[in-house]
């Protein structure tokens, strides 16, 4: 992809560096907005979730923007295969833009579902390597990391690193997604391949390494259930999306993460391919790359920002608690998702049969 997915390599300096123009684009108490034309819309429909995520959502990202003069009307999250009938049919009621995971946005580039993004207008130059591409930013980065339940694993007797996790000898129950995004990816490292060699991986050596704990893994397939799971002691052990496992921890539950060595993700912005209303979602695509509001969500919740000048603007207690501080990032990368679309058939086809075998 544009600025190919690598490590992370910028120090606390080097972030604390990029903060002299952190407030030249947006500021948090008056808003410097850009401008709209009168012919656009008069309210932008975004797709997300719902429940906690979308209050956390309008408290960082949707009640700001509205002081542009545009408000938000939040809709029901849409994937990959409904955002394909929605430009197919030219349904454009839905949605204006579809916050989706970095995964569908580079699958809706590759099958031509997305518009480009004008870089022009969104200003690119502070996006870390990997979090952007011809058609989608990368808005918030996530992580899939190590938990472990804590009456399990009393201090220092939890697992290290994948190896650990994923060893035959470790007879505790443990949970991952049922999907092969980024369960595929953990199982590779597991096997002692370096963060940065690990794409391309091999599928069938991953499944290998699933096959050897099958009798132990338990399969969950969203994050409340993967909470569940853990925080009850189903499972000792888990993958757990960062965001979930750091909301344990901070309502003091009996669960521990590390955010290291590990793959990042995050939501994107995806522009349905032919929208009239391209030209707006294009503006507040520039605002969500911009600084202010993605600090805005880390000082929420622990997801990290893509915007290198948003890292300052931080509460450095909050951005501790993300894969991107700079302390945990040079161990992390971004998934490759240009190769991840790539090969989608092929890895669904073997996730399946081997899930079903």
């Amino acid at each position: 992809m544009k600025g190919e997915s690598s490590l992370l390599t910028l120090s606390r300096r080097q972030l604390l560096k990029t903060a002299v123009a952190g407030s030249a684009v947006f500021t948090i108490a008056g808003l410097a907005a850009p401008p709209i034309a009168r012919s656009q819309p008069k309210e932008l429909m975004v797709t997300c979730g719902g429940g906690d995520w979308l209050e956390l959502l309008k408290k960082a990202w949707f009640n700001d923007y509205a002081k542009v003069g545009i408000p938000i009307n939040p809709q029901p999250y849409k994937g990959l295969a409904e955002l394909k009938a929605m430009v197919e049919a030219k349904a454009w009621g839905q949605a204006d833009i579809v916050l989706g995971s970095a995964g569908d946005a580079a699958m809706a580039q590759a099958m031509g579902l997305s518009e480009p993004i004008d870089y022009s207008i969104v200003d690119k130059s502070s996006l870390l390597p990997g979090t952007f591409d011809d058609n989608y930013i990368i808005v918030d980065v996530a992580a899939s990391v190590l938990a472990w339940n804590t009456d399990a694993f009393p201090s220092g007797k939890e697992p290290k690193n994948w190896t650990e996790f994923f060893s035959p000898d470790l007879k505790s129950p443990r949970a991952l997604f049922k999907g092969s995004n980024q369960t595929l990816e953990i199982a590779t490292l597991s096997r002692g391949v370096a963060i940065k060699d690990l794409y391309p991986f091999d599928i069938t050596k991953a499944l290998d390494v699933l096959q050897k704990v099958r009798d132990s893994i338990s399969w969950y397939e969203g994050g409340a259930q993967s909470q569940q799971m853990i925080s009850s002691r189903e499972v000792d052990l888990a993958m757990l999306w960062i965001n979930r496992a750091d909301t344990l921890v901070q309502d003091k539950r009996p669960v521990n993460y590390t955010p290291t060595n590990t793959v990042l993700d995050g939501d994107a912005i995806i522009i349905p391919k032919g929208h009239p209303n391209k030209d707006a979602a294009m503006k507040f695509a520039a605002y969500m790359a911009s600084p202010e509001p993605q600090a805005r969500l880390t000082n929420l919740v622990a997801l990290g920002p893509s915007n290198t000048k948003a890292a300052p603007l931080c509460d450095p207690a909050r951005l501790a608690r993300t894969a991107m501080d700079p302390k945990y990032a040079s161990t992390n990368r971004f998934q490759d998702f240009k190769w991840l679309a790539a090969n989608a058939d092929k890895l669904n086809t073997e996730w399946n049969k081997w899930l079903l075998g």
